[in-house]
């Protein structure tokens, strides 16, 4: 019962988009050959090609889903992550909003942490769940201060701030309001870890799919169904061809026949009138 809870938590929980596509691919693997072989209109050997066809181009289309998508967000993920806080750690450098110490940790952020702690997250409602090190825990809330820090702790949010800058401006208030907005204005929104890792993953999952479906999946299976599917190939098409040719010879002879009756019966006319006459002038033929 573990692995069906597993499997239920990860299609209840996940939202990635490959596990919808998959779920659709599975779906059409089993039911349009069932639909194909309930059509009464299609011939044994058009049912037989149509039913092989689509049982091999959704299972190759459930597999590339699940396998490949599921690589890149593994192989990938954690990586990302780590590029988009050394790109953040560049934009604050000069803004002596963080210590050096803190510029560091964001700048060089462990990608291995990053992922066990992510996998952590996203597997936190399955039974089977591992307790995370203690050392992984502290590292990620180490992140968490960080970010935290370049969020400020006003309570004002940017907008309400910008709101008091308008209303300043009318009531002609002094220079610190605007010196004010103009450093929320210009403070760098970081994500916090987990959040960037789930979102990255989200991303990813999004991007590969659609790459597969237009450009990978099609001709993979234009390749490998075609060999196969020519041994399934339907005949009817040459039967189909030949049947006017067996059916020309009875409609021509009704034809020919009467033609032939009247060139013999003309012939016999003149033949009676030539000799006819000659009998008529005394001569012998």
């Amino acid at each position: 019962m573990s692995k069906i809870d597993n499997i239920l938590t990860t299609l209840g929980t996940n939202n990635s988009s490959q596990i919808a596509t998959a779920v659709l691919a599975g779906f059409k693997m089993i039911f349009l050959p069932i639909a194909t072989a309930t059509d009464k209109t299609a011939s044994p050997e058009q049912k037989t090609y149509t039913i092989i066809r689509d049982i091999i181009m959704e299972g190759l289309a459930l597999i590339t889903y699940i396998g490949v998508t599921g690589q890149i967000q593994k192989h990938a993920t954690a990586p990302i992550c780590r590029a988009y806080f050394k790109s953040k750690a560049k934009k604050l450098e000069s803004t002596g909003i963080l210590t050096p110490e803190e510029l560091d940790t964001l700048r060089n952020v462990d990608a291995k942490k990053l992922k066990m702690a992510g996998e952590d997250y996203l597997n936190r409602l399955s039974p089977n769940r591992k307790k995370l090190p203690a050392e992984i825990s502290q590292y990620i809330e180490r992140l968490n201060k960080i970010v935290e820090k370049l969020e400020g702790e006003s309570e004002k949010p940017l907008k309400q701030s910008l709101e008091n800058f308008v209303s300043g401006l009318k009531k002609s208030v002094p220079s610190d309001s605007v010196e004010k907005v103009a450093k929320e204005a210009g403070k760098v929104e970081v994500l916090k870890p987990l959040k960037a890792f789930c979102n990255t993953r989200i991303a990813l999952s999004q991007l590969s799919v659609w790459i597969l479906a237009v450009a990978i999946i099609p001709p993979l299976c234009n390749a490998m169904i075609a060999p196969i599917m020519k041994k399934f190939s339907p005949k009817t098409d040459n039967i189909d061809e030949k049947k006017p040719v067996l059916q020309e010879p009875p409609m021509l002879n009704p034809v020919v026949q009467p033609h032939n009756t009247v060139i013999k019966r003309d012939d016999a006319v003149a033949s009676f009138r030539n000799r006819y006459i000659n009998y008529s002038t005394g001569m012998r033929v």
